[in-house]
């Protein structure tokens, strides 16, 4: 049933995608073009293959492309803590002149922290698997390198942080400043001399140490986020003072629709998309 829910929002979406660029124009590229939605695998060295959606404008012939890379949230057990969260928006980005992969993040997702340096490891190994989807990325047809841009929201905006300096835009959506900080909080408990050696654990890792790197940042924050304190995002904003941030004061963690149109905004231009 599920695959099903799936596949019949995927094509509700390019139906809509595709008829508004069907009835445009050939020489106005502001109108939006079709977009086809793929399922990929992509290989990852020593792991699995991921999973991911690759979305695509039936571009013309030797059309320049963006590209963007999504990274989903963790809020189990919500239908969207998916690579389906950015779909509608990823198709939105593509009818304008980008190419956009949206890959299945599997840790914590498929397994728990335990609180010693293997989290480390999972977390390592996840970021090689983000790491080959954003390669997979850059090899698409069309791809410019230089006009590629990485959303992530939640823990997928910690991974995100991790590759942001590859790319020129990154979309840093309400996450945490560091991996201890959550993993501690919400699967282990520690003590507090336990959880000063923990956090140890991810010395060079954390989001917060690594968003400086990354070159044009938006900082997207909720108001009324329950996971998020004040105290992070001011470290955040400490750590990348020149970053676009903007706080939806009446939203949740998952943040609003307003958010979103923002976001695709920003993105848009950054990557040079009309």
């Amino acid at each position: 049933m599920r695959r099903l829910a799936v596949a019949t929002m995927i094509g509700a979406l390019l139906l809509g995608v595709a008829a508004a660029g069907a009835s445009s124009a050939v020489t106005d590229s502001s109108k939006p073009q079709p977009v086809v939605v793929t399922d990929i695998q992509i290989p990852v060295h020593g792991q699995a293959p991921v999973t991911a959606y690759l979305v695509r404008p039936v571009a013309k012939k030797h059309q320049q492309l963006a590209g963007a890379l999504y990274l989903h949230w963790f809020e189990p057990p919500s239908s969207t803590q998916n690579r389906t969260e950015f779909l509608s928006e990823a198709i939105a980005l593509a009818s304008k002149g980008a190419v956009a992969i949206l890959p299945q993040l599997t840790f914590p997702w498929a397994g728990d922290p335990i609180g010693d340096k293997t989290d480390r490891v999972k977390v390592t190994d996840q970021l090689a698997a983000v790491e080959a989807a954003y390669q997979a990325l850059l090899a698409q047809d069309g791809v410019d390198s230089r006009r590629t841009a990485v959303i992530g929201h939640d823990y997928g905006a910690m991974y995100a942080s991790l590759i942001g300096k590859r790319a020129h835009a990154m979309v840093f959506m309400a996450g945490d400043a560091t991996w201890a900080n959550w993993f501690d909080t919400y699967w282990l408990g520690l003590e507090p001399d336990q959880a000063v050696a923990y956090r140890k654990v991810f010395a060079g890792l954390d989001p917060v140490d690594n968003v400086a790197r990354a070159h044009d940042v938006y900082f997207q924050w909720a108001g009324r986020d329950i996971f998020v304190t004040p105290e992070v995002r001011t470290a955040f904003s400490a750590a990348k003072p020149g970053a676009k941030v903007s706080l939806y004061e009446k939203s949740d963690h998952f943040l609003t629709q307003q958010a979103k149109e923002d976001r695709l905004a920003w993105v848009g231009a950054e990557l040079g998309l009309r």
